[in-house]
């Protein structure tokens, strides 16, 4: 709750927004640093901006300026990337503590057996004994942390896997003896912290996957993605000076056709109509259904959400990190995950931003026959991107607003 009050904050008195905030390790310590260089700099020197006709908490007003703060800049990208290093060498620190530590004492989840000695004897005991999986001690940190997590979850009768309540204790053993529910849910990013793989993950190797995938022979494949999304190209800002001034040749003229890419795979099509059909056959998305009760404003949110997804290696439904394109699209494949998530995910401001440079999508999409189309409009400005939403779309309320 500090956490999003801090951010409904700077959102609402400085109308700024952070980007990929959840992705940030030691968050604390990056805000104290913006904090520090924000007294001595506009946020213009360091920030994209925005333009929208409405105030924080939804008032109309025109051409009111917002500030977006990413890792697009290098400063804040070295930022990110220094405090994730910290973060890592203090997990690993952590690790080695409680691989070697035998002071250990707890008493089981399960039993009222008390375990002594090193952690992993108390997490082989809940295996051996419960067959309650956790995770092997070699690729655990901050053990402490999630059997106490564990044992309240238990405590209040809630099924560690499900997150179902029970009425007792019995019948919540015997549901998870039943179903198999003797393990953590993998999809609750809250766990996270407590395996030492999600420390290593930054930036900079997902950027380093993303190109390794570019030189890698291409497949005529729906299955193939956004592979060719490069974070460097696609948000570097060209230089205006010499010969870049004088060329046109990627310049749309009124009445020409935008190539327009799919949202889950490399399928490009001229017709909008073709790739929605595309979507349907080869992706079982109806987009027209599952946009139609969204307006122009909210369909840019979704496109750009889905695109940084992919371009993340994430699902875009589950949020599941995957080390490969491939295999990311067999798992949404498989699962039916080609949608566009819940809208706590795609329904913030950073979305207003595209993620793909010309992305043609974007520029064909309409309001549903219900809105109410008003020639005056409102027009979000990112650096050299430009896309057009109607300016009574949504109110950027803080109830709506969800950081």
């Amino acid at each position: 709750m500090i956490k999003d009050d801090c951010l409904a904050h700077l959102y609402l008195e400085h109308r700024l927004v952070i980007a990929d905030v959840d992705e940030i390790a030691l968050l604390e310590d990056y805000l104290q640093y913006w904090e520090k260089e924000f007294q001595s700099h506009e946020f213009e020197e360091y920030c994209t901006t925005m333009f929208l006709d409405q105030l924080p908490d939804g008032t109309y007003a025109k051409n009111e300026k917002y500030y977006l703060l990413c890792d697009i800049l290098p400063k804040d990208f070295e930022l990110r990337k220094r405090l994730q290093e910290q973060r890592l060498s203090a997990a690993l620190e952590r690790h080695q503590f409680e691989l070697t530590d035998r002071s250990f004492s707890k008493e089981c989840l399960f039993c009222r057996t008390v375990i002594k000695g090193l952690r992993a004897d108390y997490l082989d005991h809940l295996f051996d004994k419960h067959f309650l999986l956790v995770g092997k001690p070699e690729k655990l940190v901050y053990v402490d942390e999630l059997l106490d997590q564990l044992e309240e979850n238990l405590n209040k009768l809630l099924c560690l896997y499900c997150e179902k309540i029970f009425k007792d204790r019995p019948t919540l053993k015997e549901h998870m003896r039943k179903k198999g529910h003797k393990r953590i849910n993998p999809n609750r990013r809250e766990y996270d912290k407590f395996f030492l793989i999600n420390y290593n993950r930054n930036t900079s190797s997902s950027t380093s996957q993303r190109k390794q995938q570019q030189q890698r022979p291409k497949r005529k494949s729906v299955n193939e993605d956004n592979t060719s999304v490069d974070f460097d190209k696609h948000f570097a800002r060209q230089d205006s000076d010499g010969e870049h001034d004088s060329d046109w040749s990627d310049w749309a003229g009124d009445g020409e056709s935008h190539v327009i890419k799919c949202l889950y795979c490399a399928q490009e099509e001229v017709q909008f109509s073709t790739l929605k059909q595309h979507m349907i056959d080869a992706h079982r998305l109806d987009f027209d259904s599952t946009t139609s009760s969204l307006n122009f404003y909210q369909k840019i949110k979704v496109v750009n959400y889905v695109r940084r997804q992919l371009c993340l290696l994430r699902c875009v439904c589950c949020d599941l990190q995957f080390d490969d394109l491939e295999l990311l699209a067999e798992h949404m494949d498989q699962e039916s995950h080609c949608g566009i998530g819940e809208r706590a995910k795609w329904d913030k401001p950073e979305f207003f931003f595209p993620y793909m440079e010309n992305d043609g999508l974007l520029c064909v999409l309409d309001d549903n026959a219900g809105d109410d189309l008003d020639a005056d409009v409102v027009r979000i400005i990112s650096e050299d991107s430009m896309a057009q939403i109607n300016k009574d779309a949504e109110r950027l309320s803080l109830e709506n607003f969800k950081l």
